[in-house]
């Protein structure tokens, strides 16, 4: 996990949970400190525990020296050759900067160590350290279960940012072949710029910026959410840059409570042979057209596709006024599909409105 993901799930737990990790930690930190005066009391007869303290410090800066050593070339080879650079450096390189420094800062104090205590202290300095990163290690199942449980919540932090952007009130829809979808909108003010949004899923947000989110897209400043109602409302992070240039953030969920609300309106799309006009903006990663020429059979255009040669793209959402890229003038759109996508992996729900005859 990123340093982030396990610093939010933190903050979001529960005070008596925070202080059971709390108090875990103090523990392991009580446990180290506790065998390092273990390891000064071996030279204090000898009054060397100035020495020591040294050795330990370049212990400090040699750790993640090593551990760079054997990373960074491997991360930035890639592929089925990272795996043999990164045990050849973990057996060669690591070992040569961690005991090497160990050697040389022995032998540069005043009094000096023995070689032999030198190593030694590479030794047990590598016990030392193996208990934090077995704490780290033992501490991801725990974390990650806490950002599942976490990520089911929909209640936003008690100091969270108030949004900027103009929440438009949630519409209901029935959509030919899913049934009841939702969609919002969620408008920019004029003196904010979108910077980026990101979608929590299973409690974590994402790592990878290019990803697919069909259950929202952007246009211009604004925000557009459609999901349908087999799908956990979708639990937002908008980032917007301030006129001071200023970066804020906050998280948003869509108010899902009805009241006497009116029954769902049908979801309509007005067909033109260049593109279509829906009642409310889809996300492309949603969407496809079917194309028809005379004398040729229909062609599936994607809409989620990245953009082809020479496309310059303003919005990622369809949207009134749409406009697909035109390879031809004879091919006609006769039907746009809307997918969406199921949380437990099944089959996808599919609707196709075709053009009136």
């Amino acid at each position: 996990m990123e340093w982030q993901h396990p610093l939010d799930t933190f903050a979001r737990m529960p005070l008596a949970e925070q202080q059971t990790w709390w108090r875990g930690a103090a523990g392991l930190l009580a446990l180290v400190l506790g065998l390092l005066w273990l390891e000064s009391r071996f030279f204090k007869p000898s009054g060397r525990v100035r020495s020591w303290l040294t050795v330990r410090l370049v212990s400090a800066v040699a750790a993640p020296l090593a551990l760079a050593a054997v990373v960074l070339p491997a991360r930035a080879v890639g592929g089925p050759e990272a795996l043999g650079l990164f045990i050849g450096a973990l057996y060669t390189v690591a070992p040569l900067i961690w005991f090497g420094s160990h050697l040389l800062a022995g032998r540069w104090v005043r009094p000096p160590l023995t070689r032999a205590e030198s190593l030694v202290l590479g030794v047990t300095g590598l016990a030392i350290l193996a208990i934090p990163g077995a704490a780290f290690f033992a501490a991801q199942a725990p974390l990650q279960a806490a950002s599942r449980e976490i990520g089911q919540r929909r209640e936003v932090p008690a100091d969270n940012p108030p949004l900027q952007h103009s929440v438009q009130a949630v519409q209901r829809y029935h959509l030919a072949g899913v049934g009841l979808i939702y969609t919002q909108s969620l408008l920019g003010a004029p003196d904010t710029r979108l910077v980026r949004v990101e979608l929590r899923q299973g409690g974590q947000w994402p790592t990878d910026q290019s990803t697919a989110h069909p259950i929202y897209c952007t246009n211009g400043n604004d925000v557009h959410l459609m999901w349908s109602a087999q799908e956990a409302p979708p639990y937002l992070r908008l980032h917007w840059a301030q006129s001071n240039a200023a970066v804020v953030r906050s998280e948003f969920t869509p108010h899902m409570a009805f009241d006497a609300a009116p029954p769902p309106a049908e979801f309509t799309i007005g067909f033109r042979p260049d593109g279509v006009d829906p009642i409310a903006p889809i996300p492309r990663a949603r969407a496809y057209l079917v194309l028809t020429k005379q004398g040729l059979a229909p062609y599936t255009q994607m809409l989620g596709n990245p953009p082809g040669a020479g496309e310059v793209r303003s919005t990622d959402c369809v949207m009134n006024g749409f406009q697909r890229v035109a390879s031809s003038a004879d091919w006609q759109v006769q039907a746009i599909g809307v997918l969406f996508y199921m949380p437990t992996g099944g089959a996808a729900l599919r609707s196709l409105i075709q053009k009136p005859q």
